[in-house]
Order: structure tokens, then sequence, then C-alpha cells
């Protein structure tokens, strides 16, 4: 047990340095193939970030964050790894890569499967648009449309959700995925993760309930955990202590 936590230290440390020292696009990255990583894993150095490590000035509470606008897919596919026996799946939306750079983490020290949700009409690589955007599809059920074939969710047991932050609250793509899904996280444990502009978690807990609560739904939420999006290279003690803590 000790060998296997010194391990995920080390792949954490690893995966930090190479994005805090970094910041170039994922198409002048290593490939996948010479990842430190194990196979069936998030291959941390693919992940373009360019944010993190920026200072608060230079990022301005996300305003610093653009896009490729290709919602961080414009250099590879979406993220999809499933495999037989797992039983726990970690769902995110990422638009500029911090969601994504988290996801992996936690992945690397969880074992999960991954499923990366991406919407049709990608978003712009302006944040403030992106902001507006959301506002509006926050009044309409189901929207943004998605681009993703999802697996049976009837094996996992628990789900981490993982989103940015827009407008004080969760991203629309994964409230769409909430709302599509709902009677299959009936019973399941939902495990929470954000990033954000500076503003924490805003409403997002009280959306996701919202919506299981809309459907009939119980669900048991887990604390989740939050960090900024220029920041995530930072939070490794945290994310262990968060993750060393939770109920699963």
């Amino acid at each position: 047990m000790r060998k296997s936590f010194i391990l995920l230290v080390s792949v954490l440390v690893l995966a930090g340095c190479s994005i805090q020292n970094d910041n170039t696009t994922s198409s002048s990255l290593p490939t996948s193939s010479s990842s430190v990583l194990p196979s069936e894993k998030m291959d941390q150095s693919q992940i373009a970030a360019p944010q993190v490590g920026l200072s608060d000035e230079e990022w301005n509470n996300s305003r610093g964050t653009v896009s490729d606008g290709k919602d961080t897919n414009s250099k590879q596919e979406p993220t999809r790894i499933l495999s037989e026996d797992a039983d726990s799946l970690i769902i995110y939306f990422s638009r500029s890569g911090s969601t994504e750079l988290l996801a992996s983490k936690i992945q690397a020290l969880s074992g999960a499967d991954v499923i990366e949700l991406v919407a049709k009409e990608t978003y712009s690589s302006d944040y403030g648009e992106t902001v507006q955007r959301a506002n509006k599809e926050r009044n309409v059920e189901n929207t943004p449309e998605l681009d993703v074939e999802m697996p049976d969710l009837s094996h996992y047991k628990t789900i981490y959700i993982g989103y940015p932050i827009w407008g004080m609250t969760m991203a629309e793509p994964v409230a769409t995925f909430i709302e599509t899904h709902a009677k299959e996280l009936d019973g399941k444990t939902i495990i929470p993760f954000s990033t954000n502009g500076g503003y924490g978690l805003g409403s997002s807990i009280d959306y996701i309930k919202t919506i299981l609560a809309k459907n009939q739904v119980t669900a048991r939420i887990e604390p989740a955990f939050a960090v900024e999006g220029n920041k995530v290279d930072q939070a490794d003690s945290d994310l262990m202590t968060w993750y060393n803590n939770l109920k699963k």
C-alpha cells in the first residue's frame, strides 16, 4: 500500500513539473508513446493548459484564458478510457485545459475510467463570449447538445464529475450530461471537482442537486474539490488530502 502511494505521488509530481516548466501547445509536446505514465492513463504531457502557472495578474480571474476554440481538442481526440473492471468513472468537460489537467491527476489517484464531454457546437476562444453563451443556455434544458457516446453507467458505483465554473456555476455541457443521464445516476456516489476563476464552487453543487431532485434521483454527493484554473499545478498536496478523505 505504501509503495503504491509513493508511486502516485511521484506521478503527480512529475506531471506537475511538466506543466509548470513547459507552456507550449500540445502539438510540440512528446507523443503519448513517450509518456512516463502507464498505459490506460491520461497522458498529462499532452494536455495544453497555458494558463496554468500564470500569475494572478496575468490570469485576471480567468479573463486571461484563451482556449483553442475547439474545447481543448484541436490537436487530439476527446479522452475516452474504458475498462472492464473499473467501478468508478470520471466525466469531465474542459474548455481550456485546466479541468482536464485536474481530471488527469484524479485519475492517477483513482484508476477510474474516463469520458470527456464535447459540445457539438464548441465554445468561443474568448472567455467573455463563452460565459455569455452559457448564461443563455442555462435557461434551456439539455442545451448545449453533446457529441459523445456515453458508456453503460450501470456498473459504476462512483461518478466523478468535473467542470469549470462559468457565470458562478457549473459549465452547461456538464449540466446537459446530468439532465440527460440523471436516472442512471440514481443510487450512485457523485464526486464533483472543479476549476474556477477565484470565486470557488459558486452555486454548482446546488445546481447538481436541483437537476437530480427534478428527476427524482437520489445520489450521495461527496465534498467537492475546487482550485483556481491557473493553480492546478500547485494543488497536488490538497488534492491528495481531499481524495484520502472521500467515503468511496
